[in-house]
């Protein structure tokens, strides 16, 4: 984590979304679902090359935002988004990461790069995420995932039933006066 003073919810925060990462990583789906707030969300924000260190610097500032290509809403769906990364990865970890809290201390954000094996055909997938966790009374309430979202679509893999309802909920976005595609929340 960067040289910034954190405050104890800050701190509770950051514990938790660092929970999640390594809930994750372990296919852990139990310990994934403690970390969740029931009305937990989790946007995919396809944003190129912000992952790049200017790219993440951007984002944790708010110059960058991404587009939002996947909306998945409410705990049940994140939690069988992540179930369906449990089986489509082998391994599923990140490396190279590190945690970085807002200036104002309100927000945390990981940065990672994918080292995961894609299961059904061996072929590896290294993509540069930045996810910004909104925390709230100990549980993960927003994840916002920064990422090309079109190497993942490259992989081909099949979304499940709460990816699709997830992907069609973020062209409701681009469309709808009232939610944003672009703000990441």
């Amino acid at each position: 984590m960067d040289d910034q003073k954190t405050t104890p919810a800050t701190h509770t925060g950051l514990a938790v979304a660092q929970e999640f990462i390594r809930a994750v990583e372990a296919k852990d789906i139990d310990a994934v679902a403690r970390t969740l707030a029931g009305e937990a969300r989790q946007l995919f924000m396809h944003a190129g090359g912000a992952t790049t260190p200017q790219g993440v610097a951007d984002i944790v500032a708010g110059r960058k935002r991404g587009i939002c290509v996947a909306d998945v809403k409410g705990r049940s769906e994140v939690l069988a988004y992540t179930g369906a990364l449990f089986d489509k990865f082998s391994p599923l970890r990140w490396r190279d990461h590190r945690w970085v809290v807002s200036p104002d201390g309100s927000e945390l954000f990981f940065h990672g790069v994918g080292d995961m094996v894609v299961a059904r055909t061996g072929q590896p997938y290294r993509n540069t995420y930045v996810t910004r966790f909104d925390v709230e009374d100990g549980r993960i309430v927003l994840m916002a995932e920064y990422g090309n979202a079109l190497m993942y679509a490259g992989l081909g893999v099949r979304p499940n039933g709460a990816e699709f309802r997830s992907l069609l909920r973020a062209v409701g976005r681009m469309l709808s006066p009232r939610l944003s595609a672009r703000s990441g929340r």
